[in-house]
């Protein structure tokens, strides 16, 4: 009796100084970077600038250390090289319940535990945003597109911001595609505005009814998304009637409505950084230009220069985190011989933007450069870092389990909008740089800018 009431002693004071400081280090696990605040931890650090964080612990602990966020242990896994170690680790280091969790904070809905439920709705985004699935959807973006940029420019010259005429032509074009016509508005877009601006709080676990308006802007964005049109796509018209035969109505529109901002939250910024790269880069531009001009939007294999260049903003813009919750006590292996000891309960995380911006893996990283994904005959490139080949030198839409069903439908509106409106339209900034990307949002995925590019914007005369 004595034993066990030791035993659960210990375990809940160990549990508390986890919370607090970090905890004790046992044999075999990463050093602990121990934090300034109790329980917060370094989380203020990663608000500010979470890639200056981690490389400054990565300086001093190497490439596996441990950060305190909000209560909780964080394992970063800085190598490269063991980026697929973790990423197939999949019997001990699991995503479903970290997925679920914020999906229930940030949304409200609740998804299917893990079974054949949850199998068969995972089945149903790879049956319906790649393959042959993706060529309907993508040719309906394609028209949405065009319809965007007639109605938001017209034949005299207009200034503006371009981020702002990027997000409504993205947001109307996207909507459409997937929900139909009628759905995006300039009121929708403010809905949708208000939900993502406080996203990284909703993840965080702070409650909906703390900010002003948004279970009003949430519950609008519902009822826009309940009413299924004659036009919306296959790719939601078969994802509604599996939930409704899978979750309760309240759910369903829950669930729906998470596709909005997953649609829309990383597409409106990264569209934004592909156009306004290549408006400061001359070279780059013509090339693009060049190329969607003599061959279309009808095979986007070939059109190697374009999606270089969109891979490049990406690389340039996108600070995602690829997190995983460590399912039971276990070892991880690294890509050079070692093993770190993990704790069930605890997280690992990569940050593949310490990646992006390595001048031993990208030469200049600073620096844009629409060709740098292509080998000099024109494929796709490889990258290295100390003589060796780099296994995933590009990770803007996650990895392994977590990664984003969506990427080639997103990939692909992101061409198409650049391409477009680099041949449908006459831009000219007014501002002689780009400004900074906004590091409160890191971990999150596509930075947006921290100000607005003004710009001025006209159609081009067709022939």
């Amino acid at each position: 009796m004595l034993a066990s009431l030791r035993t659960a002693i210990v375990r809940t004071t160990d549990r508390a100084a986890i919370r607090m400081i970090g905890g004790a280090r046992r044999a075999g696990e990463p050093p602990i970077v121990r934090p300034r605040l109790p329980f917060l931890g370094h989380a203020l650090e990663m608000g500010r600038d979470l890639t200056a964080l981690l490389r400054a612990c990565q300086r001093e602990h190497g490439d596996v250390f441990t950060l305190l966020v909000a209560g909780r242990r964080m394992h970063f896994v800085c190598d490269p090289f063991s980026y697929p170690h973790v990423l197939k680790a999949q019997d001990n280091l699991t995503f479903h319940e970290i997925g679920q969790e914020i999906g229930t904070r940030a949304f409200g809905y609740f998804s299917p535990p893990a079974g054949p439920e949850l199998d068969e709705l995972e089945r149903y985004y790879h049956d319906h945003l790649k393959n042959a699935a993706l060529a309907p959807l993508t040719a309906r973006m394609e028209e949405r597109l065009g319809v965007a940029f007639d109605r938001f420019t017209g034949d005299d010259w207009r200034e503006e911001g371009l981020f702002d005429f990027s997000a409504r032509v993205i947001f109307a074009a996207g909507m459409e595609t997937l929900y139909g016509e009628g759905i995006a508005d300039d009121a929708a877009l403010r809905d949708f505005q208000r939900t993502d601006r406080w996203f990284p709080l909703l993840a965080a676990g702070v409650p909906a009814g703390a900010f002003p308006g948004l279970l009003r802007a949430r519950e609008r964005l519902l009822a826009r998304v309940d009413r299924m049109r004659p036009d919306a796509s296959a790719f939601i018209r078969a994802r509604d009637l599996l939930l409704a035969r899978t979750t309760t109505p309240r759910n369903r529109q829950h669930l729906q409505a998470a596709i909005v901002w997953a649609s829309q939250a990383n597409t409106l910024p990264a569209a934004f950084w592909s156009l306004a790269h290549l408006l400061c880069d001359p070279p780059g531009r013509a090339a693009i230009v060049a190329e969607v001009e003599e061959r279309g939007f009808a095979d986007f294999k070939r059109l190697p220069k374009l999606f270089s260049s969109i891979s490049e903003s990406l690389r340039l813009c996108s600070e995602s985190l690829t997190i995983r919750l460590v399912h039971r006590d276990c070892e991880l292996a690294l890509a050079d011989g070692r093993t770190v000891a993990l704790r069930a309960g605890d997280r690992v995380a990569l940050c593949p933007q310490l990646m992006h911006r390595d001048p031993e893996i990208f030469a200049d990283p600073e620096r844009f450069r629409f060709d740098r994904f292509l080998s000099e005959g024109g494929g796709p490139r490889q990258f290295s870092k100390g003589g060796q080949r780099v296994p995933i030198p590009l990770m803007p839409y996650g990895g392994g389990v977590s990664m984003c069903p969506g990427r080639f439908l997103a990939n692909n509106e992101v061409m198409l909008f650049a391409g477009l409106a680099l041949t449908r339209l006459d831009i000219e900034l007014l501002e002689p740089s780009l400004p900074p990307l906004d590091k409160t949002r890191a971990g999150l995925g596509v930075l947006s800018p921290t100000r607005e590019l003004r710009c001025r914007i006209r159609r081009r005369p067709r022939a």
